[in-house]
């Protein structure tokens, strides 16, 4: 019987991978295609990122999404950079125009537990926040590195 509980928990965890992997996927074809519409049906009512309900943070999605529509992109593409600020060396899903030239146009980090995402919020210092300061900064200034 205590064999039975064992394989019933490892097959649920299984599926909460599986089904925080399809979350992820799902999250980022969204940003790729600027439509937070697609993501919208695989966040539960009680589902916090940002520390925002399901509504709101659908809605910022949308917001910065409408904004770059605005300016006339359909789409971006996405680049991998690492979080520079807050989660330093932490994997960061960067979205550009054009992949990795000029200043990313939003970023997200994905906090993953076990395979099981946490949190999903915006990274609004990366690689390429970073990459953008320094070729636009001014020349009578020092990085130290």
């Amino acid at each position: 019987m205590e064999t039975e509980l064992i394989k019933l928990k490892t097959k649920q965890e299984s599926s909460t991978k599986d089904h925080s992997q399809l979350i992820k996927k799902t999250f980022l074809k969204a940003c790729q295609k600027l439509d937070a519409s697609i993501f919208k049906p695989l966040i539960d009512e009680d589902q916090y990122f940002e520390e925002l309900d399901k509504y709101r943070f659908l809605q910022s999605m949308k917001s910065q999404f409408d904004y770059l529509k605005g300016l006339g992109l359909e789409e971006v593409k996405l680049s991998m950079g690492t979080c520079k600020m807050c989660f330093v060396g932490d994997k960061v899903y960067e979205f550009y125009k054009e992949p990795n030239k000029g200043k990313p146009a939003f970023a997200y980090n994905i906090k993953e537990e076990n395979g099981c995402i946490k949190d999903i919020f915006r990274c609004n210092y990366s690689d390429g926040h970073e990459r953008d300061a320094r070729n636009n900064s001014d020349p009578d200034i020092t990085y130290l590195f």
